[in-house]
């Protein structure tokens, strides 16, 4: 309760201050003229019938008569008459009230004649005009902070747009530059590529897989929402490929999948990203731990698992973000039905698995006829040849 008073007293400090001098002032001045100061009740009963009828009128009364132009011709006259008539009405029965508590001395009785209609009409007109001339400032004001406010705005949209204009167009040379950069790119592999393909037929073919990836990935983006299972497993070869001969084939690493997941639409750089994860995190050169990746049909299912003994000389850098991502854009694109799981077991290897449901999957793979066949297939084996086993 204390705590709303002084909130309501620092609100209005600077009308109680005002207040308080005017009644100081007109008090003191009429009392000086007259000769006569009144009974302080006198002047608190109505002071405060003036107080009450100056926010009623500047709050209440105006608004009211003014909020649109075409009832003001007989609001306003209205809303003056009643206002006229409260107060001549309470200050009579306050003045009859004070005099019969002994308070005022009146000499003879109180009518309410026009001569005292007449003299409390010039003072709550003169009171009215106070309270129009407040309405009118506070008006003001109010219009004044909508002005600030909106020209404020107007400012911040043309600060928002200037920044929204410099921002495209930076997008726009960064898009032009993306346009360039890799054109110069392959252009430069592609000299590489015809000079040392005569010395060296592996480096040779090591820079045309390592342009086919960079191309892949730079067009990524235009590749649509679902692409073919397939044209990332090609890119898994291709990886594979750049990392045994970086190690001279020294890598443990097995790509398993049955040919009719080949056909499958499938939102990109997921199989690629966690074949990178393995590349990143895992331990491919200990012997009878090879890194698996399997993409098979089950259960009405697409799975893709992978299994890889973790590198612990490696630093785990980001948290699985790779993987979290993954997961993210899994359940975006094929809802809750999707399962993806990963942890690391008892032996030290980092498993990964990935179920998508038939019915979720978008694009061709809704209606091929999947074979229930076992045949596996292993890319890229040892010498980069392609084994089928039964």
């Amino acid at each position: 309760m204390k705590g709303i008073f002084t909130s309501w007293l620092k609100k209005y400090r600077l009308h109680i201050l005002i207040w308080i001098v005017f009644i100081l002032y007109e008090s003191l001045t009429i009392g000086w003229l007259l000769g006569v100061f009144g009974n302080p009740i006198t002047y608190v009963a109505h002071y405060v019938i003036i107080i009450f009828l100056f926010y009623l009128h500047a709050n209440w009364s105006l608004p009211w008569a003014l909020k649109t132009s075409k009832t003001i011709m007989w609001k306003l006259p209205l809303v003056l008459l009643l206002e006229i008539l409260v107060f001549i009405l309470i200050s009579f029965f306050v003045d009859k009230l004070l005099i019969n508590i002994h308070v005022l001395i009146n000499k003879g009785s109180l009518v309410l004649n026009f001569q005292y209609s007449l003299k409390t009409f010039f003072r709550d007109l003169y009171f009215i005009g106070f309270a129009t001339g407040y309405f009118f400032l506070i008006t003001y004001n109010k219009e004044k902070r909508k002005t600030n406010e909106l020209e404020k705005q107007r400012l911040n949209d043309i600060i928002y747009r200037q920044k929204s204009e410099q921002e495209l167009t930076k997008a726009q040379n960064a898009f032009l530059k993306a346009q360039i950069n890799p054109h110069f790119l392959f252009n430069t592999l592609d000299f590489i590529y015809h000079n040392i393909v005569s010395l060296s037929p592996t480096a040779a073919d090591t820079v045309i897989t390592l342009a086919e990836m960079m191309r892949y990935a730079i067009d990524s983006d235009k590749m649509g929402d679902f692409i073919p299972l397939g044209d990332e497993i090609d890119q898994v070869e291709n990886l594979l490929y750049l990392n045994q001969i970086r190690k001279n084939h020294g890598l443990g690493f097995q790509l398993q999948y049955e040919e009719d997941v080949r056909q499958i639409h499938l939102i990109p750089l997921v199989l690629l990203t966690m074949v990178e994860n393995i590349f990143k995190h895992g331990n491919l050169t200990e012997h009878g731990h090879d890194a698996l990746v399997r993409i098979y049909l089950k259960d009405g299912a697409l799975f893709i698992e992978t299994d890889n003994l973790i590198d612990n000389k490696k630093k785990v850098a980001g948290n699985h973000m790779g993987l979290s991502n993954i997961q993210h854009r899994l359940k975006y694109a094929y809802g809750d039905d999707v399962t993806f799981y990963y942890h690391t077991d008892d032996t030290n290897h980092f498993k990964v698995q990935l179920g998508i449901p038939f019915s979720q999957l978008k694009g061709p793979g809704e209606s091929l006829g999947f074979s229930p066949g076992n045949d596996i297939i292993l890319p890229h084996d040892s010498a980069g040849q392609t084994k089928i086993i039964g």
